[in-house]
Parts: structure tokens; C-alpha cells; sequence
């Protein structure tokens, strides 16, 4: 018997450069039209629900533009490669690419944001839902928009011996705790960057006591919000590895700190993207 990948490596390899050229331009193609759409909506969700936040270097109308049009492009493009490889179809996938984009884009996000920045819990509550609203669209248009392979088939493949309860939950915690690790390094790494920032603030410097034990449970949201969609790809272990390597940094951080924002200057936002990024 031959295995689906060694089937899907040979028929690509069968396939001419032509086939290939045109499915990429294809998923450029669909990937700008859904940045478009969903820098527009962002652009009607600012207006509609406004921020009283002051902060940031002033940017042009149309550098802003761009800037936010490019952020759009980073959180659709990485979707593009999950749906792809996805045995599931329909609402099943429509709802891991929501719970995945929803969770790294907006409740992690906000998680952080309630606890280093001076937001307001009015101000929390509209990002969340503009985020929501976001979230929503992304996943819809990106579902509906990206192709599909045709060699995924809907049922999931039944592997001889499956991992079992105790190895799951142990592979979990390894993930939050090594999660914690990477933050806490990424963390000080930048902060000769953005300390003054943070203290000329006024807040409170958060208690390790409570700071560490809130990123375990960040680190095990991470994987609880990516699990569905990874899972159901039909890739190699590493192709699946490097797709989410790809994935939640640029929707957890890196994407949504392009554009500016009422609540960081510039150079404390592209620190967060360098150790958002890595980590």
C-alpha cells in the first residue's frame, strides 16, 4: 500500500511548472482580495467603535493605509497553507481556522494588553469585540476563498496506535512550560528597548507569582486554540511544525503590530514584534 503523502509527493512532482505558477498566483490573488476585505472592515470597526487611547508616532492617511493593507496580508496569507492540507471541510474548518485566528489574534493579545498597557476596561471590551467581528470575517473569507486539496479525503486517518490520553497531557504541559521559557527570555531580550517606556506608565511592575502562572496558562491556550486546525492537516510532522511556526507569530503578534496604534509608540511596538516573532 502505498501511503497518502507518497501519493501526494508523486503527484506533484507530475505536476508541470505551469499548474504549479498558476496555483500560487491564485492563493497571492485571494490572499490580497482578503486583506481588501478585511482592512476595509477594520477601517469601519475603528470608526464605529473609536479609541480614546494617545499614543504612537503620527503616521500619513496613506502610509497608515498600507501599513494596515500589509497587516491584512500577513493574517490571511498563513492561513492559506492549513486550509490546504485540511481533511476537514465546512463548518468543521471554518470553525479551527475561527477558534485558531480568534485566539491568537485577540484573546491572547488581550490578555497581555490587560495586563502591561493603560487601556481602559471600555477600551478592552471593543477591541475584543472588533477583534470578534475580525476574527469572524478572516476566517469565512479565507475558508471560502483558498483552494483545497483534492487528495484530502473527509474522513480522519485512523493511525495503528494513536497517542494516548497521558501522552497528550503531558505534551501539553511540555508546550506551556516551554512556552513560559521562550517568553520570559524573548521578554528580557527586549526589555533594555522598551523599559523606560513601561515605567514612564505608571503601572505596576506585574508580580512574578502571578506573572509565571498566567503564562503557563497562556502557553496551553497556545496549543488548546491551534490544535484543531493542526491536526487536521495531512502533512508531515514537520510541514505541520513549520506551518504553525509560520502561523502564530504573525497572527498572535507580528500582523497586528504593524499598523500603528493609540497605546505604543513605534519603537516599543517593533520590539514586540522581534520578540513576539522568534519566541
Amino acid at each position: 500500500m502505498i501511503s497518502s503523502d507518497v501519493r501526494q509527493g508523486i503527484a506533484r512532482k507530475a505536476q508541470p511548472w505551469g499548474v504549479r505558477v498558476h496555483r500560487v498566483a491564485t492563493w497571492i490573488v485571494r490572499a490580497l482580495l482578503i486583506a481588501v476585505a478585511i482592512t476595509a472592515l477594520q477601517w469601519f470597526l475603528g470608526w464605529l467603535l473609536p479609541s480614546a487611547g494617545v499614543g504612537g508616532d503620527a503616521t500619513g492617511p496613506l502610509a497608515r493605509y498600507l501599513l494596515q493593507l500589509l497587516s491584512a496580508l500577513l493574517l490571511a496569507a498563513p492561513l492559506a497553507y492549513p486550509i490546504y492540507h485540511s481533511r476537514v471541510r465546512g463548518r468543521a474548518l471554518w470553525g479551527a481556522v475561527f477558534l485558531a485566528v480568534l485566539g491568537l489574534m485577540t484573546v491572547l493579545t488581550q490578555m497581555e494588553a490587560a495586563l502591561f498597557l493603560n487601556m481602559t476596561p471600555g477600551e478592552l471590551w471593543r477591541g475584543t469585540a472588533s477583534g470578534i467581528v475580525v476574527a469572524a470575517a478572516l476566517s469565512w473569507l479565507a475558508v471560502t476563498l483558498y483552494p483545497t486539496s483534492e487528495a484530502a479525503p473527509a474522513a480522519v486517518e485512523h493511525r495503528p496506535n494513536p497517542p494516548s490520553t497521558a501522552s497528550w497531557v503531558q505534551r501539553w504541559i511540555g508546550a506551556s512550560f516551554a512556552y513560559v521559557l521562550l517568553y520570559i527570555t524573548a521578554g528580557l531580550l527586549i526589555l533594555p528597548l522598551i523599559r523606560s517606556w513601561y515605567a514612564e506608565q505608571g503601572r505596576p511592575t506585574p508580580n512574578p507569582a502571578l506573572l509565571v502562572p498566567l503564562q503557563i496558562v497562556r502557553g496551553a491556550l497556545f496549543v488548546a486554540f491551534v490544535l484543531p486546525l493542526l491536526r487536521s492537516m495531512q502533512v508531515r510532522r514537520w510541514q505541520a511544525g513549520l506551518a504553525m511556526a509560520v502561523m502564530i507569530p504573525l497572527l498572535h503578534g507580528v500582523a497586528v503590530l504593524i499598523p500603528p496604534n493609540p497605546f505604543m509608540p513605534d519603537f516599543v511596538r517593533h520590539a514586540h514584534m522581534i520578540g513576539i516573532g522568534w519566541s
